[in-house]
């Protein structure tokens, strides 16, 4: 009960923060709650660690989940098509909308820097207070991991960060200079940070669902590595996760699973929101209850709108708001007969299913498919897109009432098939094309069937990589990143970005496919959010967005 009730002080500790960088939670308090508890007993510290996760699970908590869901739908890469909603600056890179003042970017930015202002806290406070090393070590550990990430994702996104490591306390907040860190000095703090956190498990493996462990440090450490071009460094380490941590390949059917809410094998790093997993689902609701989230709807289909005749069921996703769907260059990239990820991630058709409905009068029966059919009132042009696209299964929640709206499914945050993608990537840089295929091989092995004689792959090359990445992890996220680290993101999304046809039926809205041609290079780097260059005193903008 006590750790319940620490949890619940953190939590409403947190839910004091302000926007901003400028705007930090002060840890003043008349009683000292926060600095002599929160930071100087470990019972504090720990219940201060696990508010990191209830901040970073928050962005997901909101009404449609689109500011995670633009992220996690890959918009605006070259694989993806976002139908409607979630946010054309960025799925479309709209030159008439302001891109400096959309809620996604602001969002995304204060998000982190409120993870890092509150690490900042932590890893100061914590690495001086009178504890056992050993079990000290064992809360900072988490603290870094968060701190490095969230810088990671911010130079990534932004480029032009501002770097700080100093608590906000009432002798700083006012007078603070705000300038643009040098990537150099960003990525030496990412770097030490993730190295203490390796250091401090200890190659101690064990971590709890939901939680960061020293796979996590590891995998960001790997993915840091590939983005200093330090590719040996990135192999060494890809390696001793493979061979040394307690994770594994897992059959496609079985990642993104009906039962254990995606805590599998190949689980590094999932997100929870599962009501009964260990700190999952622990946003509430103004009614006190959990809230969920919104991301099984933004990759379903709106398959039951094609009537009459269909009726919402769990086997298709349940209700579908029909936002992001894959196009059709990353479809064309699976060989429908033997990779079993085409089945097992992709909801490709739809059924007339409801058994009540009276289907006597009508062109079709119980049990057909739903085709682009002029007969069919229902699904002609536009609603042809909307209502039978392919669903992203990764997503669906098998467990949830099919017609609710809202979903405590876990998703995937970092698995261990990446690792596999970026030890190609590292050997295949260093020249050691053996290695490169040994894994990339390792990988496919376990997702193509061995009927196929493509199976195996004899040479790698670049494109290879670029390939094999989309069709392992479209939608978790992780395109935009991996097309701008290897400079191609402007060429590849006016190359495939959107879609002009699916199935033989010509794109009805020439906004699906804007992406093509709106796209510049600056679009490699979000704007700094204006509110927070109002906030900063003359921040620069990034290029192109003056």
């Amino acid at each position: 009960m006590k750790h319940i009730n620490i949890s619940l002080l953190v939590f409403f500790l947190l839910s004091f923060f302000l926007s901003g960088c400028t705007d930090f939670l002060i840890e003043e308090n008349p009683s000292e709650v926060t600095t002599e508890f929160l930071y100087n007993t470990e019972d504090g510290l720990q219940a201060a660690v696990t508010g990191l996760y209830n901040l970073e699970r928050a962005m997901v908590d909101d009404n449609e989940s689109s500011d995670f869901a633009v992220v996690a739908g890959d918009c605006g890469t070259d694989i993806d098509f976002m139908r409607a909603a979630l946010n054309q600056c960025v799925a479309r890179y709209r030159p008439d909308l302001s891109f400096p003042t959309q809620g996604v970017v602001s969002n995304w930015w204060k998000k982190e820097y409120r993870l890092i202002e509150r690490t900042n806290n932590i890893i100061t406070y914590g690495e001086v207070t009178s504890m056992l090393p050993a079990d000290k070590k064992k809360i900072l550990r988490e603290a870094y991991i968060h701190r490095a990430n969230s810088y990671f994702w911010l130079v990534r996104k932004f480029d032009n960060i501002w770097l700080n490591l100093e608590p906000t306390t009432v002798n700083n907040v006012e007078n603070r200079s705000f300038t643009v860190a040098s990537k150099e000095d960003v990525y030496k703090v990412i770097i030490a940070d993730l190295d203490t956190a390796i250091s401090y498990f200890d190659n101690d493996w064990t971590v709890s669902s939901g939680r960061y462990g020293l796979g996590a440090a590891l995998f960001l450490r790997i993915d840091v590595a590939l983005w200093r071009q330090d590719y040996q460094t990135a192999a060494t380490l890809a390696e001793k996760l493979i061979k040394e941590g307690p994770y594994s390949l897992v059959d496609p059917a079985s990642i993104f699973t009906k039962d254990s809410r995606d805590n599998t094998k190949e689980s590094i790093y999932v997100m929870q929101f599962d009501e009964f997993a260990v700190g999952g689902a622990d946003v509430s609701t103004t009614s006190g209850g959990p809230s969920g989230h919104r991301l099984a709807l933004v990759f379903t289909a709106d398959y039951k709108a094609v009537t009459p005749g269909t009726k919402q069921v769990s086997e298709f996703g349940g209700y579908g708001w029909a936002r992001v769907f894959p196009n059709e260059y990353l479809l064309s990239l699976y060989n429908p007969k033997y990779d079993k990820r085409w089945n097992a991630w992709w909801q490709h058709y739809y059924t007339f299913n409801d058994e009540t409905c009276n289907f006597t009068s009508l062109p079709y029966k119980f049990g057909d498919t739903l085709k682009y059919n002029s007969k069919v009132a229902t699904l002609s042009g536009t609603n042809f897109f909307k209502n039978v696209s392919v669903g992203c299964k990764k997503y669906f929640d098998w467990v949830k009432i099919p017609n609710t709206t809202r979903s405590f499914n876990n998703f995937y945050i970092y698995r261990f098939a990446e690792v596999y993608l970026m030890a190609a990537e590292a050997y295949m840089r260093l020249g050691d094309n053996t290695k490169a295929l040994f894994y990339i091989n390792a990988l496919r092995h376990s997702r193509i069937l061995s009927t196929d004689p493509n199976q195996t792959l004899a040479t790698m090359d670049e494109e290879t990589l670029i390939e094999e990445h989309a069709r392992e992890l479209a939608f978790e996220g992780r395109r935009w990143f991996f097309l701008k680290r290897l400079g191609l993101l402007v060429e590849r999304v006016r190359a495939t970005g959107g879609t002009t046809m699916f199935r033989g039926i010509v794109a009805t809205d020439p906004a699906w496919y804007s992406a093509r041609t709106n796209i510049q290079d600056f679009h490699t780097s979000w704007p700094i959010p204006q509110s927070e260059i109002d906030a900063m005193g003359g921040f620069p903008q990034n290029p192109g967005y003056n």
